[in-house]
Formats: C-alpha cells, sequence, structure tokens
C-alpha cells in the first residue's frame, strides 16, 4: 500500500491523483492488514448430558468431527435427521434414521446456552477465613462466559499454557485432532485462541496481566493476535529455559520456550524478585537506615566524558583528614584548565577515571549540593586515592531480565515431570508438564504484592497453576485465589477403545479417562492435603533455591478447593425459578467463593447461608422480615432478588441502599448468558 501511495504522488494530474488518494484512504478504512487468517471458523460444544428432541442439533457419539444433524421427529427411540452445515439444514442429505442412543446434541457457538455448576468433589483445609479456589471441568469457552457473569473486570492475572499446535494431534478443532496434514491448522489455532482471548480480556483488571506460554510452532502469530486484541497494552516476550539439554530439531537443540507478558502501558506491574546475597551492591548502616552503594562518577560511554554534558565537570571539596564531603566548586567552562589545588584546607576531586579521562559526576552542581547537604554523599580514602560515592536505599528486589535461565524452570526435572508421576503415582500421566517454579516465578512477578489476587487459568492441564499459588500463599500467609478451567479431553488411542465398547463423552467411565478427572483433580486435591490418592505421604519436600527450602511435601498446603462440574440448564426451567440450587454455585461465586458453599433447594422465603457474605430474597413478599433479619448479619456483601419486576427490584435495591451488590435474579442470569453471540465474542467491535 506504502509503493501505491509513492505511485500516485507522482501523478501529474491533480484532479486524478486527488480522486485516487482518496479512494486509496476509503480502501485503507477497510482492508485488513497484519495477521491474515480465516477467523470464523464455526466451532461447536457436545452437550451428553441434554436430551436428544426434535429440532435439536445433534452429532453421532462415535464419528470424529463436526457432521452435525437435524432432528425433525423421534419415534420409537428412532431420530429422523436432516444433514446440516454449521447448524443449518442442508437438502444434500435428509430422512436419515438413527437410533437416539447414538446421538448427542451439539450448541454452535452462536447459541444461548444456559451454565450451572454441579459440585463433585471439594477438600477444606485453609478454614473459614480462606476463600475457595476452583476447578472447573469444561470447554473454557464457555467457563469463560460464566466467569464473566460473576468476574468481569476482577481478575489480577491470566496465565495460560494453551495447545502449541505442534501437528501432532496434541488438540482438538470441533471433535477432531488437528495434525500437519490440516491445511488450516494455523487458522483453526488462531479462530480458537482469538475467541478465547476476547473475553478473557474482559476478565482482567485495568492493572491486570496476561500471560502466555508458547514455543516456535505458533509464537510470531501469537504475538501479531496479542497485538490486535491487546493493542492498547505493552507486549515483552520473556525467553525460559526449560531443557538445559536440549531437544533436538534440524539445525539447532532447542532449550528454550517462551512467555508473553501482556501488561498494561504507563503502568509498572511487574515486581522484581527478591534480592540474592549475589546481586546485592555494597552496602552501608547510615542512621540505622540500610543504603546501597554507588559509584558517583558516570562511567560506560554514553553521555560519561566531560565534552559531552560539560555542566557536570566540577571540583567536589573533600576534608582529607575526616573524609567529610564539604561542597562543590564553581562551574568551568568547556574545555577550560582547572586547578587540582586544595580550597580552603579541602582536596579538589574531580571525576577523572582510572586511565586519566575526564568524566563527569552523576548530577549537576545545584543537585549535588543539596544530596551533599542530605548526607548521601560520602568519600573513601585509601592512601592518596579518594573514592566518591552516593547512596540510595537499599534495594529489596531486583528488576526482572528478559531470558530466565534456572535449574528448577526445567519440564524435564523434579519440579515437573518427575513431580507430577511422584504425586499421581504412576508414569507418563501427563506429557510435558510445566515446572512448579517457573510458574510460581511468573505469577509471582505480577501478584507477589497482590495477597489477595484472583488468579485464571483456563488451559489448566495438569494444576500447576494451583500448585504455584499454594506454594505463593505459604511463603507469605497470602489469600490468593486460583480458578482453574480443565476439560476431560482423553487421549486418541484410548477414546477409541472406549468408543469401541459404546463408552463416549458424557459417561462416567469415559471421563475417568480424561485429563480433569485422570490428573487435575488428583494433583489439586493431592498437593493440598498432602497425601496421595492411596493415603500415602507426598514424598520429597521444597528444595533449597525456593523460598520454602525444606518444607515437606507431605504438609500439604492450608486451602479450601472445590471441584465442579459445568452443566447447562433449561431457560425455561430457570425463568420458573425452578433452577435455584443449579445456579447457587454461582451465587456463590460472585460473593468471593468466602465462606463453606452450601446447597438449598429454595423452597423458603430468603436463603442465609451460614459463611458466605451474600443472601437471596426468593420471595419477594417477604421484603420486610428478610430485610429485619439482614440486620442481624454485619457481613452480607451481595444480595440476590428474585423478582420479574424492574420497578420493584429497583425500589428494593433503593431502600436496601448503596451498601450492597444488588443483583436481579432471574434477569441478570438469562441476559448475560445469551451467550455466544456475535457480540459477545468482540466480532463487529462491540468488545
Amino acid at each position: 500500500m506504502a509503493k501505491i501511495e509513492d505511485l500516485i504522488a507522482q501523478i501529474p494530474d491533480e484532479r486524478l491523483r486527488t480522486g485516487i488518494a482518496a479512494e486509496v484512504k476509503a480502501l485503507k478504512k477497510t482492508k485488513k492488514f497484519g495477521l491474515v487468517f480465516e477467523e470464523h471458523l464455526p466451532e461447536t460444544v457436545r452437550l451428553p448430558k441434554m436430551p436428544v428432541k426434535p429440532g435439536e442439533l445433534v452429532a453421532i457419539k462415535r464419528e470424529a468431527g463436526n457432521q452435525l444433524w437435524r432432528v425433525k421427529t423421534i419415534h420409537k427411540n428412532i431420530a429422523t435427521c436432516d444433514r446440516a452445515v454449521t447448524g443449518y439444514p442442508s437438502t444434500s442429505e435428509a430422512n436419515r434414521e438413527f437410533p437416539v442412543s447414538d446421538l448427542v446434541v451439539v450448541r454452535s457457538f452462536g447459541d444461548a446456552i444456559y451454565p450451572a455448576l454441579v459440585s463433585v468433589d471439594r477438600v477444606e483445609r485453609g478454614g473459614p477465613d480462606k476463600p475457595w479456589h476452583l476447578l472447573i471441568n469444561a470447554d473454557n469457552f464457555h467457563a469463560l462466559q460464566l466467569l464473566l457473569y460473576s468476574y468481569e473486570g476482577k481478575v489480577d492475572v491470566i496465565y495460560i499454557d494453551p495447545p502449541y499446535n505442534t501437528g501432532a494431534r496434541d488438540w482438538k478443532y470441533n471433535n477432531d485432532y488437528v495434525d500437519k496434514t490440516d491445511s488450516f491448522r494455523h487458522s483453526k489455532w488462531l479462530s480458537m485462541m482469538k475467541k478465547r482471548l476476547l473475553l478473557a480480556k474482559r476478565l482482567l483488571k485495568p492493572n491486570g496481566v496476561l500471560i502466555v506460554t508458547i514455543d516456535d510452532n505458533e509464537v510470531n502469530h501469537l504475538g501479531v493476535l496479542l497485538e490486535e486484541i491487546f493493542a492498547e497494552c505493552q507486549q515483552h516476550l520473556i525467553t525460559i529455559v526449560i531443557n538445559p539439554g536440549g531437544t533436538f530439531k534440524i539445525n539447532f537443540a532447542r532449550v528454550h520456550e517462551y512467555a508473553y507478558f501482556v501488561c498494561p502501558k504507563d503502568i509498572p506491574v511487574i515486581e522484581g524478585r527478591p534480592m540474592s546475597s549475589k546481586s546485592k551492591s555494597q552496602q552501608v548502616t547510615k542512621d540505622g537506615k540500610v543504603f546501597d552503594i554507588w559509584k558517583l562518577r558516570r562511567t560506560g560511554t554514553e553521555s560519561s566524558f566531560r565534552h559531552q554534558r560539560s555542566k557536570q565537570f566540577y571540583a567536589i571539596y573533600v576534608d582529607s583528614e575526616t573524609g567529610e564531603v564539604k561542597g562543590v566548586g564553581d562551574e568551568i567552562p568547556k574545555d577550560a584548565a582547572y586547578s587540582k589545588e586544595k580550597e580552603n584546607g579541602f582536596i579538589s576531586v574531580y571525576p577523572i577515571d582510572g586511565e586519566g579521562n575526564e568524566r563527569v559526576w552523576r548530577y549537576g552542581r545545584a543537585t549535588m549540593k543539596a544530596k551533599i547537604d542530605e548526607g548521601v554523599i560520602i568519600a573513601r580514602i585509601k592512601g592518596s586515592e579518594i573514592g566518591l560515592f552516593y547512596l540510595s536505599p537499599a534495594k529489596t528486589h531486583e528488576r526482572l531480565k528478559t531470558v530466565w535461565w534456572e535449574g528448577n524452570h526445567s519440564s524435564v526435572g523434579t519440579a515437573a515431570t518427575v513431580m507430577v508421576d511422584q504425586i499421581l503415582g504412576k508414569p507418563g500421566a501427563f506429557p510435558f508438564p510445566k515446572s512448579l517454579f517457573a510458574v510460581r516465578d511468573a505469577l509471582a512477578s505480577v501478584c507477589a504484592d497482590r495477597p489477595d489476587a484472583l488468579v485464571l487459568d483456563f488451559f489448566a492441564g495438569s494444576g500447576t497453576t494451583y500448585h504455584s499459588i499454594c506454594a505463593l500463599n505459604a511463603e507469605d500467609d497470602g489469600k490468593r485465589r486460583s480458578i482453574l478451567v480443565s476439560y476431560d479431553e482423553v487421549q486418541e488411542k484410548i477414546a477409541k477403545q472406549l468408543y469401541d465398547q459404546k463408552i463416549f463423552p458424557g459417561d462416567d467411565r469415559f471421563a475417568n479417562h480424561g485429563i480433569c478427572s485422570l490428573v487435575t483433580w488428583p494433583r489439586c486435591k493431592a498437593v493440598t492435603r498432602g497425601k496421595k490418592a492411596d493415603e500415602t505421604p507426598l514424598e520429597g519436600e521444597f528444595p533449597d533455591d525456593s523460598a520454602l527450602e525444606g518444607r515437606s511435601y507431605s504438609e500439604g498446603f492450608e486451602e479450601n478447593i472445590e471441584y465442579f462440574r459445568l452443566d447447562f440448564l433449561n431457560p425455561d426451567e430457570i425463568a420458573r425459578g425452578d433452577a435455584f440450587q443449579a445456579i447457587l454455585p454461582i451465587l456463590w461465586m460472585m460473593a468471593g467463593c468466602r465462606g463453606t458453599r452450601e446447597d438449598s433447594k429454595g423452597s423458603q422465603s430468603w436463603f442465609y447461608p451460614k459463611q458466605a457474605p451474600f443472601a437471596v430474597l426468593i420471595r419477594e413478599k417477604e421484603f420486610r422480615a428478610f430485610r429485619e433479619k439482614l440486620a442481624e448479619r454485619k457481613d452480607i456483601e451481595w444480595i440476590f432478588i428474585v423478582t420479574d419486576s424492574e420497578e420493584n427490584f429497583g425500589l428494593m435495591r433503593r431502600t436496601l441502599g448503596r451498601k450492597f451488590h444488588c443483583i436481579q435474579l432471574y434477569k441478570s442470569y438469562l441476559e448475560n448468558f445469551r451467550i455466544n453471540t456475535p457480540e459477545m465474542l468482540g466480532e463487529g467491535g462491540a468488545a
């Protein structure tokens, strides 16, 4: 386009030149530049718990891919279907018959789905003062939609380790594995990522940070995608050495992977790590305070010499008897001679280096004089040599660098693969888990000084993010909370064996072989309790190079975590109030996951959980009594009011006052979960 503009500028006819330039300008507004990919590829999710009914979009359970059908009629458990293309009927194939038991309901990303959380298991070791972590077994797109209802703009850190798209059939798109032969491999990956990153962006706080780990297969594509979605943010690409021995690749042995840190511009959000004894500068204690000592003379080659900054070349007077710094000399014109004689009995010290070069002091005369008066300029006399230094408050942290090379970051060592194998009691349970300490350091870089941080990982894998947050909390008694999303993806070979046995997704026997059920939850549960599934203590302890040096893994952690499965509801049942128990965990989530979660069928006039800081008015006619009861609970922060009348809701909200977060049920739920629309996906400029 720039070449075209150069050619237009050479057109001698002004009228023609102006007209073509205007057309090109209009074209630039519509033409997309940057990352180009097929970003509107269809994506669906299978809902094995949903009943097959006429009108539903379905797929055949045992078939991979996304061959869809629309159910026309059902008679004696036989469904008559027409072929459907991305959810729309096609005349290419009609009136095919299938046993209902062979079909599974499918929803396209674009259909409304109403999620709920079903509790599977929990571990409570943190007591009532610690909030609860969550593990959600679900497709992460719909889990993100659920989290938007509760946590939009409230997440401190999102850390994700998405599939790397190596071509090794390690991830699925539309129920089919993606391999190197797929010509749309990169487009599918980018389309999948864009949908999820658009939602993730809305979850972050204004000072929140997104961290995405990736390798060479998609690092460049991901970088451009992040620039497009997070245009107002600053990207930092960090190289992390994860296999010092190297993995053989053609030409080079690869030892690294990457982490993109997407940070808000102009807001410092990355916390340096505590200073080690090796990295600390010389220090001195003065008036009970610890200071770092730095050379007062500028070093280096840039703006460090007299001819470059002549006004910073002058004498500093030092009392040779006491070592006190007494003041500064007059300004010396550029290239003028200067005297090294004593002034009022004090030695004149100039910024001359050991090779006789005329350098400059770090400050101008006025600033230097003020610092001398402040007492932070000191002299050290050794024989005939006088060194001048300035003091600054001792640093407790050092700035992180863009290359991380730490022994405990290895993905093949005792902090990663070996650790997961030992926790789960079987080798090879999860391929390429992240090092506990690599993830811990990444998270600490943002939330070390955020003891109440909320951290989200929606590609949770083996559960390293939860383990890392537990370790951070143990280091400083923090109350950070993590939300993990994982899915019961089953390895292709095992899935085929289960299909042959007529065991399909939705069957507990199938889920038992999935990542979330087989790896993520067992690890989260084991590291919290300090025990394996067979009740034997976890082996080993935190290494010497960690903040929890010597702490036994068998101690576990004083944390609370609950494991949920994402389910889907009928909106008619919600509107009638028949789904109170199903959505109650979501209300508990909105209230911060504090206090042990309690169940209720919603048959009473109101619901006051004993520990959680929320209340629900179920029958609006009982508002007065509900309000009187509310006076007994000073901890309540959230109030949910079940009413179809916006007018009544507004009146009750005003009566309660601004002290509470008031939400109208079930209206807010139904409106927020008309999900997967172009607006929610961020298409058309909405998000």
